[in-house]
């Protein structure tokens, strides 16, 4: 997939211009009902973090429709994915959600949801991982790791937040563009993953660049490359992994906003319009930022495709872990 941590000209032009002529866009009906913006996991994340932002900027759009965000966790992420393909048509339950959303309809036999059942609205932006090693394992590069990993196949073990996670797949895509094999072991998330990171109890991971950034700074982590297409800004001196020798190697979490399908057309582009200068603001950049994503809008058109992309790579990727949950 092809997503890019910072922001292009073209795309930062295309959402100024949308935010200019916010006002002139078309009014959604006074007796319309709450916007309800669903999100597949608990309070505290990033996708949440985004939600409510959202929730907090949209109201001002929107002639004062009331907007909530709706936390339903469980079953990494099914359980609000089908409940919102399942909404009525009408434009008030939206889902605001990541990667998973594409990874989970090969994962799971019965993920509850088709990819047909929703209308991709926008895209706000994606966040990224970071290859990290204990300082005891000497390694200072990714080549290092990979040179290790292929003279002692499946000696070096890497922890992810769990099968499935995004993280884990930026690690397969890796493992099958290097050739080498590599054990994974997947943590409940990833306070666990870097505790043991941290303990050297793990030699290798991938956890955000968030989590990631104070340990590197200190010394305490090794950054040994980004899976985004570019450096992180907070990480300038970690390479990518393209960088490290891989052309093309791309694997970011996207996040994003899709309704479901058969909404009003109308309602549609004007949301889209409202998310692209929303998420044009200095402030909503600033405080996403914090949250380890950078703002990449993409409008209903782009996100669709990359969705579609994403879903593609996605299968393949899990065919390849051969891993798959009743």
């Amino acid at each position: 997939m092809r997503q890019a941590p910072v922001i292009r000209r073209r795309t930062l032009l295309a959402a100024a211009a949308a935010a200019s002529g916010l006002c002139a866009l078309p009014a959604f009906s006074q007796n319309a009902k709450a916007l309800r913006l669903v999100v597949p996991y608990p309070a505290g994340g990033a996708v949440d973090a985004t939600a409510r932002l959202l929730a907090e900027k949209l109201p001002a759009t929107l002639q004062g429709r009331t907007v909530m965000v709706d936390n339903r966790p469980g079953a990494g992420g099914n359980i609000a994915t089908a409940l919102v393909a399942k909404s009525d048509a009408d434009g008030s339950t939206l889902l605001v959600t990541t990667n998973n959303h594409t990874v989970n309809l090969s994962l799971y036999q019965k993920p509850g949801y088709a990819l047909d059942d929703f209308a991709p609205i926008a895209q706000i932006g994606v966040a990224g991982f970071v290859i990290v090693a204990h300082p005891s394992t000497n390694f200072k590069t990714l080549a290092d790791m990979l040179s290790a990993a292929r003279a002692k196949p499946n000696s070096i073990s890497f922890g992810t937040g769990g099968n499935g996670h995004p993280a884990h797949l930026a690690a397969e895509l890796l493992k099958d563009r290097a050739k080498v094999s590599m054990q994974h072991v997947p943590y409940k998330g990833s306070g666990p993953l870097t505790t043991d990171l941290l303990g050297g109890q793990l030699p290798v991971g991938l956890i955000s660049v968030t989590a990631a950034q104070p340990f590197v700074a200190s010394g305490q982590l090794i950054g040994l490359a980004v899976t985004t297409k570019d450096r992180w800004p907070d990480m300038p001196k970690v390479p990518t992994v393209e960088e490290s020798g891989f052309p093309g190697y791309d694997y970011s979490a996207w996040i994003g906003v899709l309704g479901r399908k058969g909404m009003p057309e109308a309602e549609m582009a004007a949301l889209e319009r409202q998310l692209l200068a929303i998420s044009a603001t200095e402030d909503v950049r600033s405080r996403l930022y914090k949250q380890g994503i950078v703002v990449v809008p993409k409008g209903r058109t782009e996100f669709t495709t990359a969705i579609a992309h994403d879903a593609v790579l996605n299968r393949d990727l899990v065919k390849t872990i051969g891993v798959q949950i009743d």
